[in-house]
């Protein structure tokens, strides 16, 4: 009797030690450690990837989890990889996401995050309509219908756009977004176009704002009251890289706005309209190219999907600055920022007489390059809109044939700029007759061929 009570009691010290001895493994065991810095944005098209990496002191089997997972993604449980290609139809914040791992006994997770899918940056080469003052948006929505057409540009003055400091109005442009998705083309792009200077034929004579209209504007050369504003002034420069903000945080991630488009480097103050120093102004070129490059770095930087276009043509008193100008062009990262110019005007050789021509910075920059058929490029004697064609993507990149212009060419790789309506023209050409050639020549690969060294879409 007493030898089976020992034995009792021994089995029950033992099983209490074995026991003891489970308790102690499971509350020494440790939890699984959980790392990596997920990346928090991604474009529509590309790829997503998120790999986390783990490890369990103990050696135990890990398996991962996850809560507010993206629907474009899928998500192992054995590798805890996140990964997708999310869509244009998928643009937009995808918040508190959480990746977790176990090992069966404790969870760790970590820190909760968000995946913002950007609209991929737009790139709809080719050709493109620019509206004229007295269109409305249906004609834009016409002209996006013409066969071979890939977006049109819509005109403001900047003055309807900020009809009070800082409070801007950009109901005008959503109006042409909405003809265009009811269209026959309701993937055609828009381009902003917002004006700081007017012409005689313009229906709004001074297009800047009215708080800087009385400082900061005054009439120039283009005749009946046209004005410019003093767009080499600090407070100027302010306050239109403030309205591109304001357009960019509104447009950028719209698919159909293709970017903005910046208006001519010529302010039209010469002769009795200067604003120079020296008449009593204070114009200098040094001035007008150093708030050009900051424009420029603002528009590159606010629409960081979209496109930013600067005509380049004359700068006063300072024309050789233009290289300096398309040097901040080419700077813009992922060339989302192109160089454009004076109107496709094969006969007027002072556009490329000497290497600070515009004609001449335009074939020398290496990026994107675009250039518009305007209202006297209708007019060129002796060639046609197909001859305009030519001579704006043809020619010989970086060598621009000066002698016989008409065999070569600006080599534009990106956009053409039609205009609608023009000034009645001596050859009797109008925007009609660009039409077969805009539906003879889609962007292409025949764009690129015709200029030595095209290389590919820019």
């Amino acid at each position: 009797m007493r030898t089976f009570t020992a034995r009792l009691r021994v089995a029950i010290v033992g099983s209490w030690l074995l026991l003891l001895g489970a308790t102690s493994a499971q509350a020494a065991n440790t939890p699984p450690n959980i790392d990596g810095t997920p990346p928090t944005d991604v474009t529509a098209g590309q790829p997503y990837l998120f790999q986390p990496t783990a490890s369990d002191a103990d050696g135990s089997r890990l398996r991962f989890s996850i809560s507010g997972k993206p629907a474009w993604a899928t998500f192992s449980t054995s590798t805890g990889k996140l990964a997708g290609t999310p869509q244009v139809a998928h643009v937009g914040v995808y918040a508190n996401v959480k990746i977790s791992v176990s090992d069966g006994r404790n969870l760790v997770s970590l820190p909760l995050f968000s995946i913002t899918v950007h609209s991929s940056r737009k790139a709809r080469y080719g050709h493109h309509f620019a509206t004229r003052y007295a269109d409305t948006p249906a004609d834009a929505a016409m002209l996006c219908e013409q066969v071979g057409v890939d977006g049109v540009v819509w005109r403001r003055t900047w003055g309807e756009v900020e009809p009070t400091p800082g409070t801007y109005d950009f109901s005008s442009f959503d109006a042409v977004l909405a003809a265009i998705a009811g269209s026959q083309n309701p993937d055609c792009q828009l381009w902003l176009f917002v004006e700081y200077k007017s012409f005689a034929s313009s229906p709004v004579k001074n297009p800047c704002p009215e708080y800087l209209r009385l400082d900061y504007s005054a009439p120039n050369a283009g005749g009946s009251g046209a004005s410019t504003c003093f767009m080499w002034e600090p407070v100027v420069v302010e306050a239109y890289a403030a309205m591109m903000r304001a357009a960019a945080a509104r447009y950028d991630a719209n698919p159909r706005v293709e970017g903005l488009i910046m208006q001519e480097t010529a302010l039209g103050f010469s002769g009795a309209y200067s604003q120079d120093v020296a008449d009593g102004g204070t114009y200098t070129a040094e001035a007008w190219r150093d708030a050009l490059v900051q424009l420029v770095s603002q528009c590159g930087s606010t629409f960081a999907r979209s496109r930013c276009v600067s005509f380049l043509n004359f700068i006063r008193g300072g024309q050789q600055y233009l290289e300096t100008v398309a040097a901040a062009i080419a700077a813009v990262p992922d060339n989302r920022a192109c160089v454009s110019g004076p109107d496709l005007l094969p006969d007027q050789s002072a556009l490329y007489a000497t290497e600070s021509a515009a004609y001449e910075v335009i074939v020398r920059h290496d990026g994107c390059r675009s250039n518009s058929a305007q209202n006297a490029s209708y007019d060129v004697e002796g060639c046609d809109m197909d001859c305009i064609f030519r001579f704006g993507v043809g020619g010989t990149f970086g060598d621009f044939p000066e002698t016989a212009p008409r065999t070569g060419g600006l080599c534009i790789n990106s956009y053409l700029f039609w205009t609608h309506r023009v000034f009645p023209s001596s050859t009797g050409l109008d925007w009609t007759d660009a039409l077969p050639v805009i539906a003879a020549y889609p962007y292409g690969a025949a764009w690129l061929d015709q200029c030595a060294g095209g290389g590919g879409s820019p």
